[in-house]
């Protein structure tokens, strides 16, 4: 990343000062056109909710003419035009996918303490022509701006398959003691913006453990499977759980707005502006970067993995509580700092009977189709880095991928954990070729049903009754 040096000034955005109130309206009617275009939108026939991310009202999308002007200190470029100089409060979290430039996407902008520097996701196409990013630093939505240089830098590939588009992050440096309170990405030769992204500060971290999830789409259904997960990673220490809103069925829906009025769960807009089968699971390695990096300043602990996957610890109640006792302390043998846990695999097969094996629960377990508490029969725990999963420290945190840590930043390693402490358990609706024998009982999840499953089904029978939800 470049430094502030590097960067020499900041340099005013300016308008053109021979222009007329009547051609700026005329070059924002221009834009917002060719902005349509774009996104395959007709002036005559679109719908406001569907450009709402892409354009805001005519006077902030006004053309802003990038003119390089008489080289000046930098103090000199802000004394009449400046960014706040107080750190801004931390506000509700705000993402959504704005064009940039050809299939070229910004979603977030999170500002980062430790490099003084905003952090931009972008969806790029794939393969990638590298190209030059500007970033426009502004104290509102209609402030031209101050224009420094950006840093690209791409996230890894899912090394699944081939697809049109991937992701990655533009870096946009900021003056120290200054805080933007919009950014604008674009690139190149671009005279004017097409997005406006609100930059997210950190603040005094609040929780524990944040869990993400990746993107919701119309394929899942299972509300009781998504309430089991819910509750026993509550109860296992998660305090706040991320979703991404592709498509959610209504049920699911009613299901994590009635978490997310209770301050349990936050849902964000993953609408994205391609066809999802040109991006990797719906965009996945955009969505697991975004959440951990929104995390810094937020949570102390950020686990990373999918609904039909839960935690069980063997020792100790808390994933938290093992993460204070790891995290933070030395590996012997390099002297860095342990900055996550990796948790190994194991699979569950839904697809066969129900175990035989009785405990007081089990007719609430089947009633409420309870499936992880009724299946027992799982395969051999694979090996570290083989389908396992993350909980990380953010600020730990270089570049991650689904599975495995890609890059920490320096000083920080990875600590795997003990099957015998903990161990990742995969519930699958139907046979997994990576699921290899011996296969074994384990009654492990069983011996957390006394407390459990009466949750679960307190939480179920409340969402029947106050939302008419099918259990």
């Amino acid at each position: 990343m470049p430094s502030i040096a590097a960067v020499h000034t900041m340099t005013p955005v300016q308008k053109n000062k021979n222009s007329s109130v009547s051609e700026s309206v005329s070059k924002s009617l221009k834009q917002e056109a060719f902005i349509l275009n774009r996104m395959n939108i007709t002036l005559n026939n679109r719908d406001t909710k569907q450009i709402e991310p892409v354009l805001t009202n005519a006077a902030d999308r006004a053309p802003e003419i990038l003119k390089e002007d008489h080289p000046r200190s930098l103090g000199d470029s802000l004394k009449n035009d400046a960014l706040d100089n107080t750190f801004p409060p931390r506000k509700q979290y705000q993402g959504e996918f704005q064009l940039v430039d050809v299939r070229i996407f910004a979603y977030s902008a999170i500002y980062e303490n430790a490099s003084s520097s905003v952090r931009t996701l972008v969806l790029v196409p794939q393969p990638f022509k590298s190209v030059s990013f500007f970033c426009i630093l502004k104290r509102s939505r209609s402030h031209l701006g101050h224009k420094v240089k950006g840093h690209f830098q791409h996230i890894p590939p899912s090394r699944w398959g081939t697809y049109k588009n991937r992701c990655g992050f533009v870096h946009c440096p900021v003056p120290p003691d200054t805080y933007p309170a919009f950014i604008a990405v674009l690139t190149t030769g671009m005279s004017s913006s097409n997005n406006v992204l609100p930059v997210n500060y950190p603040g005094t971290p609040y929780n524990n453990l944040t869990r993400c999830y990746p993107a919701v789409h119309g394929n899942f259904t299972d509300v009781n499977s998504l309430v089991t997960a819910l509750e026993t990673s509550r109860y296992f220490g998660t305090d706040k759980f991320i979703f991404y809103n592709y498509s959610i069925p209504e049920q699911i829906n009613k299901v994590l707005l009635q978490y997310e009025r209770e301050g349990i769960v936050e849902m964000r807009n993953w609408r994205l502006p391609l066809p999802p089968e040109q991006i990797h699971y719906w965009g996945q390695m955009a969505s697991i970067h975004d959440c951990v990096f929104s995390q810094l300043g937020v949570a102390k602990y950020v686990l990373l993995a999918d609904i039909d996957e839960i935690i069980v610890p063997k020792r100790n109640v808390s994933l938290v509580d093992l993460a204070d006792r790891v995290l933070n302390t030395k590996d012997p043998r390099s002297q860095n700092v342990y900055g996550a846990l990796m948790f190994q695999n194991t699979f569950f097969s839904l697809y066969e009977n129900e175990t035989k094996y009785m405990f007081t629960e089990k007719t609430i377990a089947k009633q409420f189709k309870m499936k992880a508490f009724l299946h027992t029969n799982r395969s051999r725990t694979n090996g570290p880095q083989f389908r396992s999963k993350l909980l990380v420290k953010p600020e730990a945190v270089d570049l991650i991928h689904i599975h495995i840590m890609e890059k920490f930043l320096p000083g920080w390693v990875m600590y795997v954990v003990s099957p015998e402490v903990a161990l990742m358990h995969h519930y699958r609706e139907e046979y997994d070729r990576q699921s290899l024998g011996p296969w074994s009982q384990d009654f492990t999840f069983i011996q957390y049903s006394s407390s459990l499953i009466p949750n679960i089904q307190k939480r179920l029978l409340h969402l029947q009754s106050k939302l008419g939800i099918q259990i």
